[in-house]
């Protein structure tokens, strides 16, 4: 079979390697060993991986998300599974190229993944899977800890500092994501807190458990930050002034935090609330960090949007891997 690509390099975040096919979309499981010698770590793309999963284009910031990936699958005591997608589709001035051809190089650059989270951890897995990238790693991800992707891979525009998959993840993935810059290194031994971004919303109180069980895993301090605005608006109330509401919004901090470090007593927990919009607060703390933590949007944000300015912003310009929580049914509830 011939297809007509129009594509000229290897898988992107945004489709990773896509081909245009004279005929309908093909979505059908396409699989095989990356080698014969690591045939039985091939999963399908319709199968749930456990552990983390990460996707793997061949762009430098998905070479940093798998080796960082590998390392807290390795700290975990955990499975990797390696991601790359390719996908068949419909299009103008076309090239003919084998579909073999085709997925021989996605094959090849999968390997190349697989090949770096091996250098960190030897449990490692890959899936190379047919359509969307967000959707494949969605699928792969169904029962996973945590999904890691690169910001924005080879498809991306370069004004466009945050790719259309990882913008989509960190909006609609079963569980939580780690957005990695390749500015934000890949070492999870390093110093710096892990600092994690509350407004008291189901969102934030998802981050914040999410932080917590991060911080404890990596032996690190815990900062839970609330950016308080710089005049915060007092209507008439006997007995209660600017100052009373900022020491109420400290204690109740406080309180937040409380249950979550009596769960985890070993965590060094450090809570601030600090003056300035929530941006440019948080961008300013993780500046020091080894991991943001977000929920996916906070008490102002629009209820049809599923990912919030702030969450935005941050995967944006964060000097630091960020990790953008998912809220519960139990968060909802509270």
């Amino acid at each position: 079979m011939f297809v007509r690509t129009a594509v000229g390099g290897p898988l992107t975040l945004g489709a990773f390697a896509r081909a245009e096919l004279a005929g309908p979309k093909d979505h059908r499981t396409r699989t095989g060993p990356v080698s014969a010698r690591r045939a039985e770590s091939m999963m399908t793309d319709q199968e749930s991986a456990r552990g983390i999963v990460v996707g793997y284009d061949g762009s430098a910031q998905s070479e940093v998300a798998v080796r960082w990936a590998a390392a807290e699958a390795r700290l975990r005591g955990a499975p990797i599974t390696v991601c790359h997608a390719w996908e068949v589709y419909l299009g103008a001035a076309p090239i003919a190229v084998p579909v073999s051809d085709l997925k021989a190089a996605a094959e090849t650059v999968l390997a190349t993944g697989v090949e770096h989270a091996r250098r960190e951890t030897e449990d490692v897995h890959a899936v190379l899977g047919t359509g969307g990238a967000a959707s494949v790693l969605m699928r792969a991800a169904a029962e996973a800890e945590l999904v890691v992707v690169g910001s924005r891979g080879h498809g991306g525009f370069v004004e466009l500092m945050l790719g259309s998959t990882a913008a989509e993840l960190a909006a609609h993935a079963p569980c939580p994501v780690v957005v990695m810059r390749e500015t934000s290194g890949g070492r999870q031994d390093g110093p710096g807190p892990v600092v994690v971004g509350v407004d008291g919303s189901p969102s934030s109180l998802a981050a914040l458990d999410l932080g917590f069980a991060e911080a404890r895993l990596h032996g690190a301090e815990l900062s839970v930050v609330l950016a308080w605005p710089a005049s915060a608006e007092v209507k008439e109330a006997p007995l209660i002034d600017e100052e009373g509401l900022r020491e109420l919004a400290e204690r109740r901090l406080a309180q937040l935090a409380g249950p979550l470090h009596a769960t985890h007593p070993d965590v060094a927990v450090r809570t601030e609330v600090v003056t300035g919009p929530p941006r440019e607060v948080l961008l300013s703390a993780a500046k020091t960090a080894r991991l943001l933590v977000v929920g996916t949007r906070g008490l102002g944000g629009f209820r049809g949007l599923l990912l919030g300015s702030v969450s935005h912003a941050l995967l944006h310009h964060a000097p630091c891997p960020v990790a953008v929580a998912h809220r519960s049914e139990a968060h909802d509830a509270a």
